[in-house]
């Protein structure tokens, strides 16, 4: 038990680094990708647009760097609406997986799984239920940033400002969004206090992703 509570707080960190996609599921933005003829013209309409469209996929996949107490490193796949798998690469947890899917969760130690209790999923829908169009309310200080390159693609980048919606962590924020798809590719976060202090999010919202329960 202590170690799926541990991996829900990381979950829980990676949660808060992805706030900003979160905070939209709600709606309150305009859709469809940034308004790149303009360049930034206007780009809270541009975060909101990239954001909203990340959020209407099905699936993705995204590979985690962070810095907290301990280094965090992981990689994540989620299929909508409630199947996660998630493999902790270094730091904290190290070698660990877990599966979850509903309220069914499944944590891999050595080359073991093991199902765990249901009631330890409890959580796992807030990390995404809580993060509501009220996110948008702190959203400050957006600025376009200009042009980049991410494993041979066109990126325009974006600044911000804003505060998580449950424990009001202020934070700073770059969003590298795919210029063609209009789809955020990369995010890094810098947290003005609390534990975690910086995370940089890498999505892959092209490759299939499959999460099936590893034991009957």
């Amino acid at each position: 038990m202590k170690k799926l509570t541990l991996v829900l707080l990381l979950i829980a960190s990676v949660g808060l680094g992805c706030k900003l996609i979160e905070s939209i599921r709600s709606g309150g933005g305009a859709g469809g990708g940034p308004s790149i003829g303009g360049f930034g013209s206007d780009p809270k309409a541009d975060v909101i647009a990239a954001s909203k469209k990340f959020i209407e996929l099905k699936a993705f996949s995204a590979k985690m760097d962070g810095v907290g107490q301990t280094e965090i490193k992981s990689q994540v796949d989620y299929i909508a609406p409630d199947r996660f798998h998630v493999k902790y690469l270094a730091g904290t947890g190290a070698g660990m997986e877990l599966i979850m899917i509903g309220d069914q969760s499944f944590m891999k130690t050595g080359n073991s799984w093991s199902k765990m209790p249901s009631s330890g999923n409890s959580s796992v829908p807030t990390l995404r239920d809580s993060f509501t169009e009220e996110g948008l309310k702190t959203l400050s200080e957006v600025k376009f940033e200009g042009s980049d390159t991410i494993d041979g693609k066109p990126a325009l980048i974006y600044s911000y400002k804003n505060v998580t919606p449950k424990g009001d962590f202020p934070f700073t924020s770059k969003m590298w969004v795919n210029k063609d798809t209009g789809l955020p590719m990369k995010i890094y976060v810098e947290y003005d206090n609390g534990v975690l202090k910086n995370m940089t999010v890498n999505y892959d919202t092209e490759s299939p992703v499959t999460i099936e329960p590893p034991i009957k």
